[in-house]
């Protein structure tokens, strides 16, 4: 014989099943992490001293700006803001400063690369700052990711074997 669930039973299976799922994705970093490399590979491409073919170029900055637009800050957003009680509860200093290091220059490297999407790079010194700021920023990013994140980290090759072998 069952039980029929009253409206406040669905709210709160429906609540604590959407906080269980919110709290797991705080360890779901690997499309996180991939999306902010695939932005880093793409900016660097971008670099002035590369000097790509305009036609590579208008593409990569295209693909650079949308999925940086788009679906980066869906996915980075979603786990950072879920990740951040995790990195202000976090037992071992090293973490803890590396993800506030993190979150700061992922904050500068965001608000930076939407001026640039909204505004570009004028020539002025205002505009010329903004981008050295998203361009630096994210050369200290993708490095201390894959410091902060070392033992998970999609770029961990030998973790990444060593896991395959256990399960083998």
């Amino acid at each position: 014989m069952s039980v029929p669930m009253t409206d406040t039973d669905e709210t709160s299976s429906l609540t604590e099943r959407l906080h269980k799922r919110w709290f797991s994705m705080a360890f779901r970093h690997t499309k996180a992490e991939k999306l902010m490399y695939i932005m880093f590979v793409s900016g660097l491409l971008l670099w002035e001293p590369l000097q790509l073919i305009w036609q590579v170029n208008r593409w990569v900055l295209l693909m650079h700006m949308v999925v940086g637009a788009t679906v980066f800050t869906v996915i980075v957003g979603a786990f950072w803001s879920s990740h951040r009680r995790l990195v202000a509860k976090a037992k071992k200093p090293f973490l803890r400063y590396t993800g506030q290091a993190i979150e700061w220059l992922l904050l500068a490297c965001s608000i930076s690369g939407f001026y640039l999407l909204f505004f570009g790079v004028t020539g002025d010194d205002q505009s010329v700052l903004i981008q050295n700021v998203h361009f630096y920023s994210s050369w200290l990013l993708a490095p201390l990711v894959f410091r902060h994140a070392f033992r998970w980290s999609v770029l961990n090759v030998k973790q990444r074997f060593q896991r395959r072998k256990k399960s083998a």
